[in-house]
């Protein structure tokens, strides 16, 4: 039955049929007499019923048939349901799905029942890194994840067309859930059916291809190159590259130099068509020759959440193979910090061995210096050939050069001294490096050996100073004395942090003068009266300080008032001063301190003008 409201309205199947209103009793009196005995009521005679069985008989059967004919007029038709939801979902999309590309997903729904499959509507998930673009007919929401479905009687489909972006790491498998929600004809009850669809992804259009050398050296410097186009038909946004460096290499400088740390490089922007390359220099270092070391180059695409997903990648494998020819430097003493001081004595030791199976004739070993803290003139080389800042050693001034047999070495040696001061100008993070390498006629090209980075420190200084203000001088018993301590402070060509400095008062609990510290240093100084301690929270201090900017300085008040048992004595004022910091650049923990202050270190006053008299 349709769902359609009718109002059934009597009918008259007599025209002629005329109502009268009855303005007097049906009954007159010599019935009712006869019905009722008194005329008063009361149950009519057996013979009334008797009279008149069949009028009785009739009005009974029509109430029943009239009874009968509504409730089949009014009842609705019974519907079997279903035993169980016969509808079928298809879901045509490709087996691999290019990452950064478009899923375009073909979803067929079929009704299989003989009941009407009405009230339907299909909901999807969608897989992570996958965004709804469009879709045939249009969803019901902005994220494509509802959609409306008409209508379906029996063996009649409808068809889903949705198409969405997909991104995600190569060989991922993407999994879309959809769920139809339905009813039948003339049947409450609601349905669900479930369906999946799995696509993988694979590379896109956007390609990476890393390349470099087959075999390196231990200690070689080498060269890694990553080029990367977009073929794709759009434009390509917040792209990176990032490299995976194996174990053993060492990065060196990267151009152009990388965004994030030393291995990953903003794209931004990849323009379709366009294409670009990054070029790495590094070393391998410790490790064995043989061994297979495999470098990762990926394109990654970071997503609306800014999760990386990769898009493709290249891998490339160098071989370490045995060189030739070997040669390393090492530092005597060793530097384990890797940290040199100004005006320290350096001196290198040099190995070299023919690694070869055959002879190596006419080697060459030669040193290069880096840095503008050596003192050149100090420089001296075991038989080598010096030229400013190259040390040369050949078989004119080492014979056994001009032929070294298989598996022959041998050591060299040189020295050098740094400057004090390291500089006589404002630089900062200073170093002295030493690059060498070696050849012989064998070969047409240097091997290099081991590079040698040495930090330079950074020399410090805290400096206190006392001056008379106000009362006795020389102090006197029972008479109170002020005095003002400069604490200053200064470095050299390193950035210092986490500066503090420390100083006790040995003078009872009030002997610092309230508000006579330096005003733009108030905030950073402390005093505490029971411990008699003084804190100045330094934090950092430039490089330079007190040499081509003003120093660090702290000034403050003290009082002293002596007592008899000091007659004859100069006491002390301030004593154990330090400061403690860290060196940026080095890493180094830096202390040092000053001596401590008494009375007779007041400055512009005679030596014994700081002894307490009566």
């Amino acid at each position: 039955m349709d769902n359609q409201t009718s109002t059934i309205k009597p009918v008259d199947n007599n025209p002629g049929f005329v109502t009268k209103v009855v303005e007097t009793p049906i009954l007159d009196s010599d019935l009712r007499r006869q019905i009722g005995g008194n005329g008063a009521g009361g149950i009519p005679p057996k013979s009334f019923f008797k009279e008149n069985k069949f009028y009785f008989l009739a009005i009974v059967l029509g109430v029943a048939i009239i009874s009968i004919l509504s409730y089949l007029a009014f009842k609705k038709p019974a519907v079997v349901a279903p035993k169980e939801a016969n509808v079928d979902i298809s879901v045509d999309v490709p087996e691999t799905v290019a990452s950064g590309g478009e899923a375009v997903y073909k979803i067929t729904i079929k009704n299989n029942d003989s009941q009407k499959l009405t009230k339907a509507e299909l909901e999807l998930v969608y897989p992570d890194g996958f965004t709804y673009i469009n879709s045939v007919p249009n969803a019901e929401n902005i994220s494509g994840t509802k959609f409306k479905v008409p209508d379906l009687v029996s063996g009649q489909n409808a068809t889903v067309m949705v198409k969405a972006k997909a991104s995600g790491n190569v060989n991922d498998e993407k999994r879309l859930d959809l769920k139809l929600h339905y009813s039948y004809a003339n049947f409450t009850s609601e349905f669900v059916k479930d369906q999946i669809s799995i696509v993988r992804l694979v590379a896109s259009d956007v390609l990476v291809e890393l390349s470099g050398p087959q075999t390196a050296n231990n200690a070689e410097i080498i060269v890694y190159t990553a080029k990367y186009q977009n073929n794709s038909d759009q434009d390509v946004k917040n792209a990176r590259i990032k490299i995976t460096y194996p174990a053993g290499f060492a990065f060196a400088e990267a151009n152009p130099a990388a965004g994030i740390g030393t291995d990953t490089w903003n794209i931004g922007t990849l323009a379709k068509g366009a294409s670009g390359q990054i070029q790495i220099q590094g070393s391998f270092t410790s490790v064995n020759p043989g061994e297979a070391k495999t470098a990762t180059a990926e394109f990654i695409v970071l997503d609306s959440n800014g999760q990386a997903q990769t898009q493709n990648s290249s891998t490339f494998t160098t071989t370490i193979s045995t060189s030739p020819l070997l040669v390393s430097q090492e530092l005597e003493p060793a530097a384990p910090s890797g940290v040199v001081k100004p005006g320290a004595n350096l001196v290198y030791r040099i190995r070299y061995q023919n690694n070869a199976s055959t002879a190596a004739t006419g080697v060459n070993i030669v040193v290069t210096l880096d840095s503008r803290v050596i003192n050149l003139s100090s420089l001296r080389a075991e038989g080598g050939q010096v030229n400013n800042n190259t040390i040369l050693w050949n078989a004119s001034t080492i014979p056994n050069l001009e032929s070294l047999a298989p598996n022959e070495s041998g050591q060299l040696s040189f020295s050098l001294q740094l400057n004090n001061p390291a500089v006589k100008d404002s630089a900062k993070n200073l170093t002295v490096i030493s690059n060498i390498k070696i050849k012989s006629n064998e070969y047409g090209a240097y091997f290099s050996g081991n590079a040698l980075t040495l930090k330079v420190s950074s020399p410090s200084a805290i400096k206190a100073n006392l001056s008379f203000v106000s009362g006795q001088l020389p102090p006197q018993v029972g008479r109170q004395s002020v005095y003002k301590i400069k604490l200053s402070l200064n470095n050299s060509t390193n950035d210092y942090a986490d500066g503090v400095v420390t100083a006790f008062i040995p003078l009872g609990a009030n002997a610092l003068v309230p508000g006579s510290y330096t005003p733009s240093e108030s905030a950073n100084a402390s005093y505490d009266s029971s411990t008699g301690k003084l804190v100045w929270d330094v934090g950092t201090l430039p490089a330079n300080t007190g040499r081509f900017a003003q120093a660090k300085i702290l000034e403050f008040q003290v009082k002293l008032n002596p007592s008899a048992s000091q007659v004859n004595q100069s006491p002390t004022l301030v004593k154990s001063i330090n400061f403690a910091a860290k060196d940026s650049y080095t890493g180094e923990n830096i202390s040092v301190s000053a001596d401590d202050l008494t009375t007779n270190d007041v400055e512009g006053v005679g030596f014994g003008n700081g002894t307490v008299g009566k």
